[in-house]
């Protein structure tokens, strides 16, 4: 399977389309009934991508076509960003001390994403996101200032203590790539090791 790939599936009248994907998960867009996809027709505003786990999707779905992607879907759609980094089953929002944090600096410090700026998205005490928030950095955002600037978003909105941390792509806002603020599992229940 590769990006722009269309598909038939078993489960959708619709035709998917790949616009982004790895080894575990498969961001799709769908075309409707009046030939516009979802996210490739509409890049203002903010987007959740459509998402189900590469096996299922392998498993019930047909290969038909193929579109590559277009200078500005590859801008907004962003498929060279990871799906999901910064997970870690050590520590938890509202609960990570001094000692924490320096466990986190040794194992993400020197790991990059390929871009300066993102929008991060907390979940609230009852579940649902929060208003998201754009960080930046004038080189690439390093997986560790994420993670401090994350904690301090996500405690500003809900004082549970989380099973685990980590980060999974949304979509996109304002034009720039969308996290969640998580756990060391995702909500969509794709991620189970």
């Amino acid at each position: 399977m590769k990006l722009g790939e269309i598909y038939k599936t078993e489960f959708d009248e619709r035709l998917f389309r790949i616009i982004g994907l790895d080894e575990h998960e498969i961001f799709y867009d769908c075309l409707w009934p009046d030939n516009n996809w979802t996210f490739s027709e509409n890049f203002r505003g903010k987007s959740a991508f459509y998402r189900m786990s590469t096996e299922l999707f392998e498993s019930k779905s047909d290969l038909i076509d193929f579109k590559e992607l277009t200078e500005n879907e590859f801008k907004y759609f962003r498929p060279d960003l990871p799906m999901r980094f910064g997970r870690t089953k050590t520590i938890n929002w509202n609960s990570f001390d001094s000692e924490g944090i320096e466990r986190l600096k040794s194992e993400f410090n020197n790991q990059k994403i390929n871009t300066n700026k993102i929008v991060l998205v907390p979940f609230g005490k009852k579940g649902g996101y929060k208003k998201g928030e754009i960080v930046e950095s004038k080189s690439e955002l390093k997986e560790f200032d994420i993670i401090l600037k994350a904690k301090e978003i996500q405690e500003s909105v809900n004082d549970q203590k989380s099973n685990g941390i980590g980060f999974y792509r949304l979509g996109y806002e304002k034009g720039l790539p969308r996290y969640s603020i998580g756990e060391y599992f995702d909500q969509a229940g794709i991620i189970k090791e």
